[in-house]
């Protein structure tokens, strides 16, 4: 069971080129909270607990939403059956973006729908694991938070990221004769 879970995530990974793109801008965004977080004096420990407690329960609402979002795009993306969906299915994707998963260059297709598949399982990790810090909050060091924030600050803008990608790929899908 656990092997299937995560083929949306190898396959993720075997198939995009530069995915760097995808990680840079999070994790330098990320850096920079975490360096203004240190340096800076937001409050009593008091306070930075209580502004943590309400970032971690903002941040699962927001996952919450973001998955059901993504099941959304799934759903309408395997249930429509029209040419735009047929014509990704028998094209494939531009070989100078996307490398070949077991020799086979992917269809745009597969493109779209493993990178909804891979938000969809990078949100539902996100989530529990956010549920677990919300769990933990009390008994976590106050500095630990602020590395725990910078975190969570780069997992939802790596999120964010992948699902505008996913959303921009929608678009075009059913955008007719757009190049």
């Amino acid at each position: 069971m656990k092997n299937i879970i995560f083929v949306p995530i190898k396959d993720y990974f075997a198939s995009r080129k530069k995915l760097y793109n995808k990680f840079i801008i999070p994790l330098i965004i990320a850096i920079v909270s975490l360096l203004f977080a240190i340096f800076s004096n937001i409050g009593n420990s008091e306070k930075i607990l209580l502004t943590f407690s309400e970032f971690i329960d903002t941040q699962i609402n927001i996952v919450a939403i973001l998955i059901s979002f993504s099941i959304a795009i799934i759903t309408i993306l395997v249930s429509a059956d029209n040419k735009n969906i047929q014509c990704l299915k028998e094209t494939d994707s531009n070989k100078k973006q996307y490398k070949p998963v077991d020799g086979k260059q992917l269809s745009l297709f597969q493109i779209l729908l493993s990178n909804i598949a891979y938000n969809v399982i990078v949100e539902i990790i996100y989530l529990v694991g956010l549920i677990a810090i919300s769990l933990m909050q009390n008994i976590l060091p106050i500095v630990s938070l602020k590395f725990i924030t910078s975190i969570c600050i780069f997992i939802i803008l790596h999120i964010l990221f992948v699902l505008l990608e996913s959303v921009a790929q929608m678009y075009l899908t059913f955008w007719a004769n757009r190049k």
